[in-house]
C-alpha cells in the first residue's frame, strides 16, 4: 500500500490541512448561521451575544481535547473509538451511540433548513396552511438532495473534500457580506438598551439560548475533522489546526451576525418583545431584514446561500455519520458488514442505512428549532466522553506520541468537562429526561446482549462504575435545576453539584480505564482505520 492508502479496502489518505479545515468550518456554518440569530435573540434578547461567546468558549475548550485524541489516535469515526479504547465495549458503545443519535440526525436537517427558506418563493414544498409539514413534493425534493450527499460521499472522500473546499469559500464569503451590508443601511443601537435592556431574560436567558437558541449546535460540528482523521494526509498536524481553527473563525462570523440583526430589528419587530418576533422576520429572519431594508440583492443572495450553506454542512455529515457506524462496526457494536468499504475506500452500507433512516426526519410535525434543541444535549453529552477518555489514556497509552497536547491540560482538560456538563444542563430537564433515558436504555439493552454472547470482560463492566453515576448524577441536578426542573438548587447550589460531579467522574474515569495490555491491543487492532 502506498502512502496514500490506495489499496482496495483501506481508507485512502487524501485530505490536506485545507481540506480538512473546511470540512470543520462547512460543519459550523450550517443552517445555523441562518436560524440562530434569531432563535438566541427569542430567548435571552440583545444578551444572545453572550450566549455565542460562551458556546464558542466551551466547543474552543472542547475542540482542544479533541486536537490531542485525534491527532494521538487518528482513526476513522474517532468519537466512537476513543472512548472503546480508554474503557472498553460498554463506556465505547454509551458515547459512540450517543454521538451517531446526533449526527444521523444532521443531514436531514440541513435539508428542512433549505426547505424552509425556499419555501416562500416554492409555496409548494410545504402543506398548504402549514409552516412546516412538507408537502409530498417537499418530501421527494428532501429526498433528493440527501440522496445527493450520499451519492457524493460515495464516489469517494477527494470528491467530497474538493466540492466541500469550493462551497466553503462561498460560505466564508456570504456570511460576512449579509451583517456588513445590514450594519451598513440599518442599525438601531437603541435595539440592545430599550425593550427590556440588555438582558430581558437574566443570566437562565442567556444560558438556555447556547443550548436551546442554535448557538451550541453551530460550533459543535468543529469535529467532523476527527471522523475523517484516517483520510487525512497529515493527521498530527492538520486535525488541531482544523478544529482550533474552524472554532476561532467562525466564533468571530457568529458575533458579526448577531450584533447585525440585532441590529437591523425595526421598531414593528420588537412591538411584541423578544419573544415574539414580527412573523415578517421570523418566516426567513435574514430574507425579512434584507427585504425591509430595500436590499433586494441582498435577499436573493440570502436565497442562494440558504441552498449552498445548510447543503454543504449536510453533504459534510453524510461521510462523518458514515464513519462512526464503520468505527462501531469495528469496536463490534454493530454487524461487521457496516465496515466493508467499497472500490473508492467509502463504507458505502453505512451510508445508506443512514439515507434511509435520515428520511425518517422528514415526516409531519418536526421543526428546526425543536430538532436542534435535542441535538444539541445528545451531541454534547457524546463529547463529554472526550475528556474522560483522554485522562484515562494519559494512562494506558502513556507510550503513544501527543503531537498535540492540551496547554495546562491539568486546569483546561477538568474545565472542558465540567463546562460540557454545564451545557447539558442548560438544554433543559425536559429535552435531558429523553437524552438521559434514551441512552441508559441503549446501553442496557446492549449490556444484556453482550452478556448473553459472553463478550464482557471485567474491564468493560467497570467502566461503567463511573458512568452510571455519571447519568444518574446529569438527572438528578437537572431536574431539580433551574432549567425546566423543579427549581430546588439555587443560589449557585446546582453548579456547585455539577463541578463536584465533573470532577469525582473525570477521577474514577482515570481509575476505572482499561490496562495498558488491553489498550494496546485495541490500538493495534484500529490502527490505520
Amino acid at each position: 500500500m502506498d502512502s496514500q492508502g490506495s489499496e482496495k479496502g483501506q481508507f485512502r489518505r487524501q485530505i490536506g490541512p485545507i481540506g480538512l479545515f473546511c470540512i470543520s468550518v462547512s460543519s459550523v456554518l450550517g443552517s445555523a448561521w441562518l436560524f440562530a440569530a434569531l432563535f438566541a435573540a427569542q430567548i435571552a434578547g440583545p444578551a444572545a451575544i453572550l450566549s455565542w461567546i460562551f458556546a464558542s468558549g466551551g466547543a474552543l475548550l472542547l475542540a482542544l481535547v479533541f486536537a490531542e485524541l485525534g491527532a494521538a489516535f487518528p482513526v476513522a469515526g474517532g468519537l466512537a473509538r476513543f472512548a472503546f479504547f480508554s474503557h472498553g465495549t460498554l463506556v465505547g458503545f454509551a458515547s459512540a451511540i450517543a454521538c451517531w443519535l446526533a449526527y444521523v440526525c444532521i443531514a436531514p436537517i440541513e435539508v428542512q433548513a433549505v426547505i424552509r427558506y425556499l419555501a416562500d418563493d416554492l409555496p409548494w414544498l410545504l402543506q398548504p396552511g402549514t409552516a412546516h409539514e412538507l408537502s409530498a413534493r417537499g418530501v421527494a425534493v428532501a429526498a433528493a438532495l440527501l440522496l445527493f450527499f450520499s451519492v457524493v460521499n460515495g464516489i469517494g472522500i477527494a470528491w467530497m473534500s474538493r466540492l466541500n473546499i469550493i462551497l466553503t469559500c462561498w460560505k466564508l464569503v456570504v456570511p460576512v457580506v449579509v451583517p456588513i451590508a445590514l450594519l451598513g443601511v440599518s442599525f438601531r443601537a437603541e435595539n440592545f438598551t430599550e425593550f427590556g435592556g440588555w438582558m430581558p431574560f437574566g443570566w437562565n436567558g442567556v444560558f438556555s439560548a447556547i443550548s436551546t437558541g442554535g448557538a451550541l449546535f453551530a460550533f459543535l460540528g468543529f469535529r467532523t475533522a476527527v471522523e475523517l482523521a484516517a483520510e487525512s494526509r497529515n493527521p498530527q498536524r492538520d486535525i488541531p489546526f482544523a478544529l482550533i481553527g474552524a472554532v476561532a473563525v467562525t466564533t468571530l462570523i457568529y458575533l458579526l451576525i448577531q450584533v447585525a440583526f440585532i441590529g437591523a430589528l425595526s421598531p414593528a419587530d420588537l412591538a411584541g418583545g423578544w419573544k415574539n418576533l414580527h412573523s415578517q422576520v421570523t418566516a426567513g429572519p435574514f430574507v425579512g431584514l434584507a427585504m425591509a431594508a430595500g436590499l433586494a440583492w441582498l435577499a436573493k443572495l440570502l436565497l442562494v446561500d440558504a441552498v449552498i450553506s445548510p447543503g454543504a454542512c449536510g453533504l459534510v455529515f453524510t461521510g462523518a455519520t458514515a464513519r462512526l457506524l464503520f468505527a462501531m462496526g469495528k469496536n463490534g457494536q454493530i454487524p461487521r458488514a457496516f465496515t466493508a468499504l467499497n472500490g473508492a475506500g467509502v463504507p458505502a452500507l453505512a451510508i445508506g442505512l443512514n439515507f434511509l433512516i435520515g428520511l425518517l426526519f422528514f415526516m409531519p410535525s418536526q421543526t428546526w428549532q425543536s430538532l436542534v434543541n435535542l441535538i444539541s444535549s445528545i451531541m454534547i453529552l457524546s463529547l463529554a466522553f472526550g475528556p474522560p477518555a483522554l485522562v484515562a489514556l494519559e494512562h494506558s497509552a502513556a507510550e503513544v506520541p501527543r503531537p498535540f497536547r492540551v496547554p495546562a491540560g491539568r486546569v483546561l482538560i477538568p474545565l472542558s468537562f465540567i463546562i460540557a456538563n454545564c451545557m447539558i444542563y442548560w438544554g433543559g430537564w425536559q429535552t435531558n429526561a429523553l437524552c438521559l433515558g434514551v441512552l441508559a436504555g441503549l446501553l442496557i439493552l446492549f449490556t444484556a446482549w453482550k452478556q448473553a454472547k459472553g463478550a464482557l470482560t471485567r474491564k468493560d463492566y467497570e467502566g461503567l462504575y463511573w458512568v452510571a453515576p455519571y447519568l444518574a448524577g446529569l438527572a438528578l441536578v437537572s431536574a431539580f435545576g433551574q432549567f425546566g426542573g423543579r427549581h430546588s438548587l439555587s443560589g449557585g447550589l446546582d453548579y456547585l453539584l455539577l463541578t463536584g460531579l465533573s470532577l469525582g467522574v473525570l477521577a474514577a474515569a482515570r481509575h476505572w480505564g482499561v490496562d495498558p495490555r488491553a489498550c494496546r491491543k485495541r490500538l493495534e487492532a484500529g490502527k490505520n482505520l
